[in-house]
């Protein structure tokens, strides 16, 4: 149910004086211009964009969105070279605590999010922050694929690409905006937005949802309340201001995860967790609530009649718990229940110049600074034990302090067209710092308490876990070409870097400390060792558009330095994550588009992918895992989709 009301007062008084008028028309009988009237029809793709990008306008990403429209990895989930697994049906529980979503097989990395709001790095992961914004309140989605302009690739990392959300603005028309939605397993969604419209310099909005359900299979629920609204004020060509905050509330039960063997036996289709508060696996023993708090702002300035500044703050506050069965396959007595304590901070600002230096050239220098405060890496872990009279605390999973995360990251981009030749090229420096990483001893009187920072003060700072904070320091390039051939068809090429770094080196070694300790390697010597993962990425295709139907082709290369994988060491007995080989990516995208009628359109993409380790991994100075040349693990080799799509016009 959709119920949309606008502002009707133009409209009565045009219809009041529309006699009027047509008396009027009639004796002074005027010759007046042709005006024709169409229907809108879906935007051909773009012949000239410089990056590897697919964009979904409002109403493709509501109607691939599902009823939920929380999920912006299931409104792209179809888009070429794509991955996206979700636990539930709307796209909102993430199978293990990251993003499942992989771009040309690989997956974000880091404790940031793939996905960006109007080109920021607002949200953090791992957390709830993924379903903050209803997807009603987003006009489009950008899908960068590879290597992405140096403007629109900010974020902790950027290894697959990005994913961009453009914020839907204040409208200049008053309106609103009601949607109620139901269906199986109780679910039930409201939403609504409501436009103040212009009114001198100010126009705002305000929308809000409430989505709720029972888990699809299994006992359990979910439940998230949003509260979003936007401000804009209009200094005309002098400067103009946004301001955007919201609120969001998660809660909601996890699905269990399956290893090879149970998924591979359908039989198990409708598995999931205990109903039995005694054992280790009850659902209510894997949850999790999340509160976001979040706001940020832009301010333009008009310096000078071909130069614009463009100041752009955010900041984000998350706090919540995880909480999961951590089941022992091989003793059962030390299967525990953790609650991951999370409250972290993510702070940053843009700031950019555009200059247009003629009517087809401009330079776009900016500066971006963030200080992110972790997890990750996780830093407050209580266990629990399973009793018949409920849980009962048994002291600490992980106790450590870690400081912010900060990068600075200067750049510059250049966009010119020449006739038929369209350019982007562009320079980013990157300078990231992780945080030094304290850990605390969790044993004797600091096991018995329950306050974390009581039990870093009685446990005392465990220097074989510590680390001291690291800086890492990267140059990303980037080039975009396209050449029209004529109205229907271009040629493109696409250079640039990315990069990546996971930070979840220190819960490996923190839970297995007795057998690094045992061997002498201190989390210091780990830490020093460890390497960004970087990618040069090369794309190359065409695009040909017709009236009624497109077709593109890409073929694209990548080369991975410093891959991460998790890896089994023999000399330590202990399995870790680990910079162990390089890697290369090859293969094809081939989309396409037909428009049947102005109803129905067809749609469908192809990719072959090519992601394999160029060595093997080394786990030790002595021993390796033989996998050079084998495709690396969960990049699917070859992905299809096709699908239908009818809109009907009232």
């Amino acid at each position: 149910m959709n119920h949309t009301r606008h502002t009707a007062t133009g409209l009565c008084l045009t219809l009041c004086l529309l006699p009027l008028a047509i008396g009027a028309t009639a004796e002074t009988t005027p010759e007046l211009p042709m005006v024709t009237v169409t229907a809108d029809e879906q935007a051909l793709p773009d012949l000239g964009a410089t990056a590897t990008v697919t964009r979904l306008d409002a109403r493709a990403v509501r109607a691939a969105a599902g009823p939920s429209a929380s999920s912006p990895f299931k409104a792209i989930a179809d888009t070429p070279s794509v991955n996206f697994q979700s636990a539930d049906p709307h796209g909102l529980t993430e199978v293990g605590f990251h993003e499942t979503i992989k771009i040309r097989g690989v997956g974000q990395t880091g404790p940031s999010s793939s996905r960006n709001i109007d080109d920021l790095p607002i949200t953090v992961n791992p957390g709830g922050s993924k379903g903050i914004l209803d997807l009603e309140n987003i006009s489009e989605i950008s899908v960068y694929r590879g290597a992405a302009p140096v403007n629109k690739s900010l974020g902790f990392s950027n290894l697959p690409g990005k994913i961009n959300l453009t914020t839907l603005g204040p409208q200049a028309t008053a309106a609103s905006q009601l949607r109620l939605e139901g269906g199986s397993d109780d679910f039930k969604r409201l939403f609504f937005r409501q436009d103040t419209g212009q009114h001198g310099p100010f126009s705002g909005f305000l929308s809000g949802s409430l989505n709720a359900g029972d888990k699809w299979k299994g006992e359990g629920d979910f439940e998230r309340q949003n509260l979003f609204g936007g401000m804009a004020l209009d200094g005309g060509a002098a400067w103009q201001a946004e301001l955007y905050a919201g609120y969001s509330q998660d809660e909601r039960h996890n699905y269990r995860f399956f290893d090879y063997a149970t998924a591979s036996n359908f039989a198990n289709f409708e598995r999931d967790w205990s109903n039995d508060p005694t054992r280790v696996d009850h659902y209510d023993y894997n949850r999790q609530a999340f509160i976001d708090r979040f706001v940020y702002a832009n301010l333009r300035l008009r310096l000078a009649e071909d130069m614009q500044l463009s100041i752009k703050p955010y900041y984000l506050n998350e706090s919540g718990n995880y909480w999961f069965s951590a089941i022992n396959a091989t003793d059962a007595t030390k299967s525990r229940v953790i609650d991951w304590m999370i409250d972290h901070e993510n702070l940053g600002v843009l700031t950019r110049l555009d200059w247009q230096l003629t009517p087809t050239q401009s330079l776009q220098p900016g500066f971006w600074i963030q200080s992110q405060e972790p997890p990750g890496p996780p830093s407050t872990q209580q266990k629990y034990r399973v009793t018949n009279s409920g849980l009962v605390f048994d002291g600490w999973q992980m106790l450590s302090d870690n400081d912010p995360h900060r990068l600075l990251s200067p750049y510059v981009t250049y966009q010119g067209t020449f006739d038929r030749l369209n350019v982007e090229a562009g320079l980013r420096y990157v300078n990231l710092r992780l945080g030094a990483l304290t850990a605390y001893s969790a044993t004797g009187k600091a096991a018995t308490l329950t306050d974390p920072d009581a039990a870093r003060a009685a446990g005392g700072v465990d220097p074989m876990a510590s680390a001291d904070a690291k800086t890492f320091d990267e140059w990303l390039p980037y080039l975009g070409v396209t050449w029209t051939l004529d109205p229907t068809t271009s040629l493109f090429a696409r250079l640039g870097r990315s990069y990546g770094l996971d930070v979840n080196l220190f819960p490996y070694y923190y839970v297995q400390k007795a057998q690094f300790v045992r061997k002498g390697v201190s989390f210091q010597s780990l830490w020093d060792r460890l390497e960004l993962e970087t990618a040069n990425n090369i794309d190359l295709g065409l695009r040909h558009a017709r009236d009624n139907w497109d077709v593109g082709l890409t073929t694209f290369y990548a080369r991975h330095y410093n891959k991460q994988s998790t890896i089994y060491d023999p000399a330590i007995g202990v399995r870790y994550p680990w910079n162990a080989a390089d890697a290369d990516r090859y293969g094809i995208e081939l989309e396409g588009n037909l428009r049947i009628s102005p109803a129905w359109r067809l749609t469908g993409n192809y990719t072959w992918n090519r992601f394999r380790y160029l060595e093997d991994l080394a786990l030790s100075s002595t021993a390796t895992i033989a996998c050079e040349d084998k495709q690396v693990v969960d990049a699917p080799e070859h992905m299809l989709k096709l699908g239908a799509r009818y809109d009907h016009q009232a």
